[in-house]
């Protein structure tokens, strides 16, 4: 049997004094990457690129330090560009131009006339071009239809070629963390799934995932995904700003607790995933929102001083979401054990 405990720690840290402890996904899970996206921000690349080589048989790392990489220089991505002409690895810099140019299409300010869906789609289609050359340059490279995912996703893409892209994926990483979050994204009922398929999608992925893997808790993304949807159609019902806000979806009752199963066979059974935060902010997130608190709190303490935005961003800023249940809590980021395993 395994229990959440929380043991007795230091006094919380409050708000932004909280705020000031967590680091990135990214930079939590592979230190390196924080020298190195700032060596490529201040024009030097090279750090980066080893990093690339360094990943290529190892899709889940290989894809969250291209995706960090591809921020630090989504404003520049022409001095990724560059690369090509110094004789670097064409794949490994086509890859991270794609990327480059996914992270700055994705960071463009939102807004709603054509000209700006207009922009919006082209560059997208941008990165699309560069991704689908890196696929072409290394055929057995997953980290290229990830990226794609991601722009299928973003161009509201027909479900043929929605699922055309998951199956390479697939084909190359059948377990691949990002791309199941995408996934069971491109499911729900606001891209044109609905919530059957989705809910379905993450708990036969749960199901199926490798012993000790965090892949479990996409089923817990998927709720947030519902919960956010289902907000969403209250708001535009007219419903109060309580009933929305008390929204759980189907995140109650048995539901509830298969997931919660989930993540105490998880926690059992873990083997070391550089996306486990993710896993516990997930979690974390779930628990909070219906309160069980206890388990909420072992999950946001066992995720250390690492910020996920996924899912607090569904529910408003992200950082404010998350310092807002941590405080609520009572989680310190600086307790590294969390304890509670017996």
């Amino acid at each position: 049997m395994w229990r959440f405990v929380r043991k007795p720690g230091r006094v919380p840290r409050r708000g932004a004094e909280i705020g000031a402890h967590l680091v990135p996904e990214a930079f939590g899970a592979d230190p390196v990457l924080r020298s190195a996206c700032d060596a490529a921000r201040e024009g030097d690349l090279e750090a980066g690129l080893t990093l690339l080589v360094e990943s290529r048989d190892d899709a889940e790392t290989r894809v969250l330090r291209v995706e960090a990489l591809a921020r630090a220089m989504a404003d520049t991505p022409g001095e990724v560009a560059a690369l090509l002409k110094t004789g670097a690895d064409q794949a490994d810099t086509v890859l991270w131009l794609g990327h480059a140019l996914l992270a700055r299409a994705l960071a463009r300010p939102a807004g709603d006339t054509k000209a700006d869906e207009k922009g919006f789609s082209a560059a997208l289609h941008e990165a699309a071009e560069a991704l689908r050359t890196a696929a072409r340059l290394r055929t057995d490279d997953a980290a290229p239809w990830a990226g794609l995912q991601t722009i299928v996703m973003g161009l509201g893409a027909g479900r043929e070629e929605k699922d055309r892209i998951w199956r390479e994926i697939t084909a190359r990483a059948p377990h691949l963390f990002p791309a199941h979050m995408v996934r069971t994204r491109t499911l729900s009922p606001s891209r044109g799934g609905s919530a059957e398929e989705m809910l379905a999608f993450a708990g036969a992925t749960a199901d199926t995932a490798p012993t000790g893997s965090p892949l479990p808790s996409v089923l817990a993304l998927a709720h947030a995904e519902h919960v956010r949807v289902e907000q969403k159609r209250l708001r535009a019902e007219g419903s109060s700003a309580y009933i929305v806000d008390m929204a759980l979806g189907r995140l109650h009752g048995e539901s509830l607790q298969e997931l919660f199963a989930l993540a105490r066979a998880w926690v059992a059974e873990a083997e070391p995933h550089i996306r486990d935060a993710q896993a516990h902010h997930l979690f974390g997130w779930a628990f909070h929102r219906t309160g069980m608190t206890e388990a909420a709190r072992w999950h946001l303490t066992a995720a250390g001083t690492t910020r996920c935005d996924t899912p607090w961003s569904f529910f408003g800023p992200s950082h404010t979401e998350l310092l807002r249940a941590m405080v609520d809590l009572g989680v310190d980021p600086g307790q590294q054990d969390p304890g509670g395993r017996t």
